[in-house]
């Protein structure tokens, strides 16, 4: 089991994803929100793997990595990025992605992500 903090601001995605998530044994935080998950990160228990989705509203998913990126604990996290964008496969996001995910994907895909970097 694996704890995941899933950031995605589209509702039917996010919840598909808990969905498919939650039926393979993991846990499941889920916000539409950078900022929200941010909080979530100062919280006990948090998750160590971030589901994180590129594009969304307020800040986005490359400002959300830098804030955490500041953090004292930032090596601690797995970060799966997810995006629309074609053009996010040629993204170099730096340390702390593992694995980036061109919308739509397969879920058989996140979850062999999700144990192989858990």
């Amino acid at each position: 089991m694996v704890a995941v903090l899933l950031v995605e601001d589209d509702r039917d995605i996010r919840e598909s994803l808990v969905e498919v998530l939650e039926a393979e044994g993991h846990t499941v935080t889920s916000t539409g929100m950078a900022q929200a998950a941010l909080a979530r990160l100062e919280q006990p228990g948090s998750p160590n793997v971030v589901l994180l989705d590129l594009r969304m509203p307020g800040m986005d998913g490359l400002s959300f990595l830098g804030a955490l990126r500041a953090r004292p604990d930032r090596d601690r996290f797995r970060i799966i990025l997810m995006s629309a964008d074609q053009t996010v496969a040629d993204l170099d996001a730096g340390p702390g992605v593992v694995a980036v995910l061109e919308k739509p994907f397969e879920p058989s895909v996140l979850l062999e992500l999700i144990e192989r970097y858990a």
